[in-house]
């Protein structure tokens, strides 16, 4: 009965129940697209520091993390091949590699750029990195001592170098003393990652190692876990079996990307606060409007023997009604405009350069992602903030007297 009753009432205004219920189906619709965009953001910049730069598990010199801003080359792991030896034979182990990151400017005889070497053994890399799956042109690196590099995609557009052509590359040894090697651009990578993309060229291991005075040192050891969830775990084991090093998990050396994800929970909390403030204030209003304007129709319901208990419930079930139409319409718009949005995605591309770093590992295009655990949450929050915001106007509704009600 009061169910039917709450249902009649509700479009008894119907324009005023109409924007009442839209202004929450465009906030919950608008909190379903912001969680699919910054979730797929997140899961794609995970998976390009994974795939690109991390690997799921480091071991590094246990000085280099506290000076690792400035990739130093004296800070390295001096032997590595008895401590590859020996990960390579753990069974949650199924990839390994080593690397030296170093720094460097990059020169073309006129300009000049900084940037990033990453000095890779192009057999084992393969093993643990997707950097061979990104030469979008020219060919990956073949030999440990060739001669040869390959440049991000953007960087070789700076320079207006492709495949084929020579650049030089000025750094600094593991004693500081100056270095330069002129290579040729053997491919070039996109990644959509850019940290590469932006600022990064890579060279053979061997030739990054006499070049740099490294002898057979490295900066860095990469796991790649055949489980990817027992990271936490692997690492911790890790750390007890290998005394002397620092074994380091991506989402550490990944602290900045983590951090801005864990921040983006704090915008969508935000966005779900405001969706709150929009029905408190909406239906509030069209509970209390409804109250004053049926003084005589409750008067008439208490006089029959409504409680004031039915009466509450019969304005809380209008309030909740309106939560359910606003989060059944939300929930369908959010789930329509979200379908380009995974299959096609938003093309910044043409920002970001000039954006900068913003904390996230892209370049181009942003795709966002399925969370039906979000749309679940913003179709109960829906009703449930929109039935809570109806209990004051309903309390003030039932507390008028059955023979003041009828007179008014």
């Amino acid at each position: 009965m009061l169910i039917k009753l709450a249902w009649r009432n509700i479009f008894r205004h119907f324009t005023r129940t109409f924007l009442t219920f839209l202004a929450i189906a465009l906030g919950l619709a608008l909190l379903i697209l912001i969680d699919s965009l910054l979730t797929g953001v997140d899961r794609d910049s995970f998976d390009k520091i994974i795939s690109y730069e991390t690997g799921h598990i480091k071991i590094l010199n246990p000085r280099y993390l506290a000076d690792e801003e400035n990739l130093p080359l004296d800070k390295a792991i001096d032997k590595p091949a008895a401590l590859i030896a020996q990960l390579s034979r753990d069974p949650a182990v199924a990839g390994i590699t080593s690397r030296i990151n170093f720094r460097l400017m990059l020169s073309d005889g006129r300009d000049q750029y900084p940037a990033v070497g990453i000095a890779a053994d192009p057999v084992a890399d393969q093993s643990v990195f997707k950097l061979s799956q990104a030469v979008v042109k020219g060919e990956f690196l073949a030999g440990l001592s060739e001669e040869a590099m390959l440049v991000g995609e953007v960087l070789a557009k700076d320079f207006g170098v492709e495949v084929g052509d020579y650049l030089t590359l000025l750094t600094r040894t593991k004693y500081d003393t100056y270095q330069a090697l002129d290579l040729q651009v053997k491919g070039i990578l996109r990644t959509d990652d850019n940290k590469i993309d932006y600022a990064a060229v890579v060279i053979p291991l061997a030739l990054a190692q006499a070049a740099l005075d490294m002898g057979s040192g490295v900066t860095e050891i990469d796991l790649k876990l055949k489980e990817p969830e027992q990271v936490a775990a692997v690492q911790a084991r890790l750390a007890r079996e290998l005394p002397g090093v620092e074994v380091a998990a991506w989402q550490k050396l990944a602290a900045d990307v983590v951090a801005v994800a864990r921040a983006k929970r704090g915008g969508t909390s935000f966005v779900l606060f405001s969706v709150f403030i929009v029905a408190l204030i909406g239906i509030s209003n069209t509970i209390l409007l409804a109250a004053f304007e049926r003084t005589r129709e409750i008067g008439m319901m208490a006089a029959l023997g409504m409680k004031r208990g039915e009466i509450v419930k019969l304005f809380i079930l209008e309030g909740a009604m309106i939560g359910l139409l606003g989060s059944v319409t939300g929930c369908l718009l959010g789930f329509l405009i979200n379908i380009p949005l995974v299959n096609q995605g938003i093309d910044f591309g043409y920002v970001m350069r000039d954006v900068g770093d913003i904390g996230y590992r892209q370049t181009a295009v942003m795709r966002g992602v399925w969370n039906p655990a979000m749309i679940v949450t913003a179709f109960l929050a829906g009703i449930a903030i929109s039935a809570m915001t109806s209990v004051y106007p309903a309390r003030v509704a039932a507390r008028l007297e059955p023979t003041e009600a009828l007179r008014k």
